[in-house]
């Protein structure tokens, strides 16, 4: 920080690693602003446990969660932004291009420092039948939400977890 002005934190990802790093900043940095945006509605939950949930061992969806985006803002001064996708990186200017998923609108969304915390990407195999009804990847609470509403309707015999 010079000459006392203010350091803008850009988190894209909020799941456990940009949530993590959101509550970090904000223990070495008590006036730095910091956004964390995050595509899906949710934040900060152990995605490890999504199979525990879905095998009904962890049987509350709730119990996945570590915090929520009001928690954060209120006893972090965080400001979270669920349903917001980044679109574009810009370095050179230091913006990234944020979209509103509910609404649609695009803004710019300046920064000093960015970090991306954004995961990994889910991967079918290239087998025959992997893109029928009923095939499925786990990587977040909105999939987990998917494949219960699915068993849930069709009540498959058996399941196959590949990875």
């Amino acid at each position: 920080m010079s000459g006392g002005r203010m350091t803008t934190y850009l988190i894209i990802g909020g799941v456990a690693g940009g949530a993590s790093a959101a509550t970090r900043l904000r223990r070495n940095d008590e006036r730095a602003k910091i956004v964390l945006v995050e595509r899906d509605p949710d934040i900060s939950y152990a995605n490890c446990g999504l199979p525990y949930y879905l095998g009904g061992i962890i049987s509350e969806r709730e119990r996945l969660t570590i915090t929520t985006p009001e928690l954060l803002r209120l006893r972090f001064n965080i400001d979270v932004r669920v349903n917001t996708e980044a679109l574009a990186i810009n370095a050179k200017a230091k913006k990234v291009r944020l979209k509103d998923t509910a609404t649609g609108k695009e803004y710019d969304q300046p920064y000093d420092r960015l970090l991306l915390a954004t995961g990994s990407t889910s991967f079918l195999p290239p087998i025959p039948g992997a893109d029928q009804p009923g095939v499925f990847t786990l990587k977040t609470l909105k999939d987990a939400d998917t494949i219960a509403a699915y068993y849930n309707q069709h009540h498959p015999g058996s399941v196959v977890i590949i990875g």
